[in-house]
């Protein structure tokens, strides 16, 4: 393999899954446009590269948005705040600044990207403190509310996903000529999505003649899924189940541990999203981006169970607006609308798949890498 003639490197944080895997979606669509043109630099400078105590802040995420979720929107909330957003960083500059310019003076980015909000205004000034004079990249992870902090005007471009987050960023200072929308970077393999359903079910051992309901709860597995999973599988008794616990190992062996009493796969965390998707007929999820991206792609309609509050509560309005899916927090809830949209005519469910399919941006990740690779 030749040298890559360029280096870009992502700033992110394993927050969730989303920063990292759409890093990753960018980069595997730079590397198909460009092969072995650049080196991608993909890592958690949080948790690898910062001092103590800001090191331990990634493995505090799940319990923030899980069991802490009214301290997280409080956070939230509150840090939005113009003053107080510079007061926080502000706080962090001190701590961070001097191992940050030496990791970025090792790496000598040609182009840096910025894939997680709190990567922006601090790595604007990171940049400068190491002396280098490299274009500068916000992709916007999130799809509609997303935390001010995204929005550093100094930067050379913003990327967002959505005409909502578009007039967001205009309202946070963003100019108009350093925007660009065209939607959530997902990885290539749902640009190639085979759409037969019934192949793929006989793929993975499921009964082509029966609905396929696709349970995820994010990357981090929320505990609630179990309980969810259950209920379903003793009113849904046509149905079966795909359930994806992420990196949760203690729900995965739950699930396992279950005598189901109708076809019901479990998996941990997976590399075969595609798959799974194009194998299913109803999507439940937590609102996060890029799972819903990824169903709107699989023309799947969507039932939200939860969400993030912040950066993913405008997420359940959009789904709902746009007539792709509803949202459904309690258990009984969702069984009940579960049963609802299987018992109703098979036109129900292609209404909200078409409509989830009108939003999918299928192409956007690669369109993302060829307007970094133009500006690098």
């Amino acid at each position: 393999m030749s040298k890559a003639s360029k280096k870009i490197l992502f700033l992110l944080s394993d927050t969730g899954g989303g920063h990292r895997a759409s890093a990753e979606a960018i980069g595997e669509a730079i590397e198909y446009l460009h092969p072995s043109k650049y080196e991608l630099v993909i890592d958690d400078l949080w948790k690898n590269h910062m001092p103590w105590p800001i090191c331990c802040i990634p493995d505090t995420y799940g319990w923030m948005t899980g069991p802490g979720k009214s301290l997280w929107l409080t956070m939230w909330k509150l840090s939005s705040y113009h003053r107080l957003q510079s007061m926080l960083f502000g706080s962090f500059l001190p701590f961070t600044t001097q191992n940050m310019v030496k990791y970025i003076t090792s790496i000598q980015p040609d182009i840096v990207i910025s894939v997680h909000p709190l990567m922006n205004h601090l790595g604007v000034h990171w940049l400068k403190k190491a002396g280098l004079d490299v274009p500068f990249v916000t992709v916007v992870t999130d799809m509609v509310s997303f935390h001010p902090s995204w929005i550093c005007p100094d930067v050379d471009r913003c990327f967002v996903s959505t005409k909502e987050a578009w007039l967001r960023a205009v309202e946070y200072g963003m100019p108009y000529n350093k925007l660009t929308l065209h939607g959530h970077p997902v990885g290539l393999k749902f640009s190639n999505l085979q759409q037969d359903k019934a192949n793929n079910k006989k793929q993975l051992g499921l009964d082509p003649g029966k609905p396929t309901i696709l349970m995820t709860a994010g990357g981090e597995g929320q505990p609630q899924l179990y309980k969810t999973a259950r209920l379903i599988a003793k009113n849904i008794d046509h149905g079966q189940l795909l359930i994806v616990a992420g990196r949760n190992k203690k729900l995965e062996n739950q699930l396992k541990k279950v005598a189901w009493n109708i076809p019901t796969k479990v998996f941990g965390f997976v590399e075969n999203m595609p798959t799974l998707m194009g194998a299913s007929d109803i999507l439940i999820t937590k609102a996060g981006p890029s799972t819903l991206c990824e169903g709107f792609i699989a023309g799947l309609p969507v039932l939200i169970s939860d969400y993030i509050p912040g950066q993913e509560t405008g997420n359940v309005t959009f789904v709902k607006q746009h007539g792709a899916g509803t949202y459904a927090p309690q258990t009984k809830q969702l069984v009940s609308t579960l049963k609802q949209w299987l018992d109703n005519s098979e036109a129900t469910l292609q209404e909200l798949a078409d409509n989830g399919t009108a939003l999918a941006k299928p192409h956007a990740a690669l369109h993302i890498a060829s307007d970094i690779c133009q500006i690098a």
